[in-house]
């Protein structure tokens, strides 16, 4: 692997400094006042267009065609509100008001995972979410009530920022381990099947063709990795939803663990039923977004990919424009993946 430029180093290091900054300003500050200022940070973020609002604004009049520009501005504000409120929450967890806040996020839905766990072979579960939520919080707090988890995650290319999330699932007593998607997480996934680990999968990225296959997401096709899927179909592994929900405008999370999906696995040809229990487990992502659409993380390029038959000459990446380049496309560089 190359040793990163100077240049590089120093994007790095400039894209972790308002993270120790907030860190160190947060450290002492209650969570309820402390998600207060980061919804106002959020709201300004939005008021000046930054922080990839073009491509939230292009993904919600995909998604909400029905809306009017009001309608998508207001919820625009709404969603960068609870970034903010996200992003606070992160800070908080690696100082003093971790344990607060991790005991204010209850489980629902036990019996659900219960049932999963005993139509497993191995007692192992496929626990299915996305960038909703402070997706975060809810590993750490399962982990912290005992679950043994394996997160599967893109990972960063910045190797601060990749350390901070890991501490931040991880805490001092879970159980968690991270996989780095790529063909040498498979070895990990087999390994923590066989194990009864839960095996966290974030499912609402977008995908490569060659990666992935197309189901509808919010009436457009949008290309979703289909190996998980695959390999829970072939070890028999049941495929369990989970979602955290915000209570209010309150540091308080709920998540929800939803009954195991009724995976196809033999009525249809191979390649058919894989198509369908992908399109079933983006249907599940997609109502957890109807339901709380501020939750999601609308600055994903999500309809990026795009069918060979549909591809527009104009448009480089699917449905968005291209690229910017220059210093704040190098900070974003540093925040890719998860």
């Amino acid at each position: 692997m190359s040793q990163k430029t100077p240049y590089l180093r120093l994007l790095d290091s400039l894209s972790f400094l308002p993270i120790r900054v907030l860190r160190a300003s947060l450290k002492n500050v209650p969570p309820e006042k402390a998600i207060r200022f980061g919804a106002w940070c959020g709201r300004q973020i939005a008021a000046f267009g930054g922080g990839g609002s073009e491509v939230a604004r292009i993904n919600l009049r995909l998604a909400f065609p029905e809306k009017d520009e009001v309608e998508r501005n207001r919820l625009l504000i709404q969603i960068y509100e609870n970034m903010g409120r996200v992003v606070t929450e992160l800070a908080l967890l690696q100082g003093r008001q971790r344990e607060r806040l991790l005991q204010g996020v209850d489980v629902i839905g036990h019996e659900n995972l219960a049932a999963a766990e005993s139509a497993s072979p191995t007692g192992a579960v496929m626990v299915i979410t996305g960038h909703f939520g402070s997706w975060d919080l809810c590993a750490a707090a399962l982990a912290e009530q005992g679950h043994r988890l394996t997160v599967v995650h893109r990972g960063f290319s910045n190797p601060a920022i990749e350390e901070m999330f890991s501490r931040i699932r991880r805490g001092e007593s879970g159980d968690l381990e991270e996989l780095k998607m790529g063909r040498r997480a498979v070895t990990g996934i087999l390994r923590a099947l066989r194990q009864g680990r839960k095996l966290v999968i974030l499912g609402d990225q977008n995908a490569k063709a060659d990666e992935g296959l197309f189901v509808p997401f919010f009436g457009h096709l949008a290309c979703t990795r289909s190996a998980p899927m695959l390999i829970a179909m072939r070890r028999q592994i049941p495929v369990l939803p989970a979602f955290v929900y915000r209570e209010g405008e309150t540091s308080r999370h709920v998540v929800h663990l939803l009954p195991h999906l009724s995976l196809l696995n033999s009525s249809l040809e191979p390649d058919e039923s894989l198509e369908m229990n992908v399109a079933q487990m983006t249907q599940q992502i997609e109502a957890a977004v109807r339901q709380a659409p501020d939750h999601w993380l609308w600055l994903h390029r999500r309809w990026r990919t795009r069918p060979a038959r549909e591809c527009e000459p104009s448009l480089e990446e699917g449905f968005y424009p291209p690229r910017k380049k220059g210093l704040w496309h190098g900070v974003r560089r540093a925040f890719r993946g998860r």
